[in-house]
């Protein structure tokens, strides 16, 4: 069988048997929960796991401050939006990112039951991704206690990452129709394939992007880590929903800005899936600018 044509700046097409060995390995590690230490301790009313190097005390009291539950003069708290926010302790000053799960229904009793909670789930990948070349804060803890009707509540604890900003913000900062902007969505295409050559999946992945200048160029992050569930393939409507989810983002978008998109995510832009790809970026409808 011939291989598809590629134009010479862009990648070559991932075989699909190598993207499906790559998420296996990924699923194996990661439900196995391989590679996450933490020191667990149990305190009344709550149970804190903290990562290598960090203290279960500074877990509760960051939980502790992000629900209103420390004086004013231990620390401070910045929302940043629904359930989360930017807490700093007093001592030392350092910033943390903080973000609440609460039960919603039954079955995350289930979830929890078998260590495979919202929380769980975001534990394991702060730890497993960087191990395969992923950039993401990296865990500081996670605590379980009641909210106030009794329910069980969770929160996870992760470093801050400092001048970081969401990429659909940073692409809204540079001119229609410039070279910077093809380059960011070129960037953006690559990194996407990247991900999902390592079987990573999010749903909502376009607004859990953070970039952050460096030395080395322009640098992606990924966050919100609960939304992973690495059993879940990456398949062609999952690829053509967050396409679409990135022109509504983003867009709208100009017909070469798609075609690079699809050229630096697929390595062509001929065949079904590269048009398929590209009738998506150009139809969706544009967001509302958050």
């Amino acid at each position: 069988m011939s291989q598809p044509r590629t134009e010479p700046d862009m990648p070559r097409p991932w075989p699909a048997a190598r993207r499906q060995a790559a998420q296996m390995r990924l699923c194996l590690l990661f439900y196995l929960g391989l590679g996450a230490p933490g020191v667990r301790r149990t305190y009344p009313e709550w149970r804190v796991r903290a990562a290598a190097g960090r203290a279960p005390d500074l877990v509760r009291d960051l939980v502790a401050l992000y629900r209103g539950e420390g004086d004013a003069g231990t620390g401070t708290v910045e929302t940043i939006n629904f359930r989360c926010a930017a807490v700093t302790p007093a001592d030392g000053g350092e910033k943390f990112f903080v973000k609440e799960f609460p039960r919603g229904h039954a079955w995350h009793d289930v979830e929890r039951a078998l260590r495979c909670s919202r929380v769980d789930r975001a534990w394991r990948a702060a730890h497993l991704l960087p191990r395969l070349g992923i950039l993401t804060p990296r865990a500081v803890g996670a605590a379980v206690t009641r909210a106030r009707d009794g329910a069980p509540i969770e929160f996870l604890a992760t470093e801050w990452l400092e001048r970081a900003i969401p990429y659909h913000l940073r692409l809204r900062g540079v001119g229609e129709g410039s070279e910077a902007r093809r380059g960011l969505l070129q960037g953006f295409a690559d990194q996407m394939r990247g991900w999902h050559d390592r079987g990573i999946y999010l749903r909502d992945l376009v607004k859990n992007v953070l970039t952050r200048e460096s030395d080395g160029g322009l640098e992606y992050w990924l966050t919100d880590l609960d939304q992973i569930h690495p059993g879940r393939r990456v398949t062609r409507s999952r690829v053509l929903h967050q396409m679409r989810q990135l022109a509504r983002r983003c867009g709208p978008l100009a017909a070469e800005e798609a075609r690079a998109i699809v050229g630096h995510y697929v390595g062509t832009t001929r065949g079904r899936t590269a048009e398929a790809i590209e009738d998506a970026l150009l139809t969706a409808e544009p967001a509302a600018p958050a």
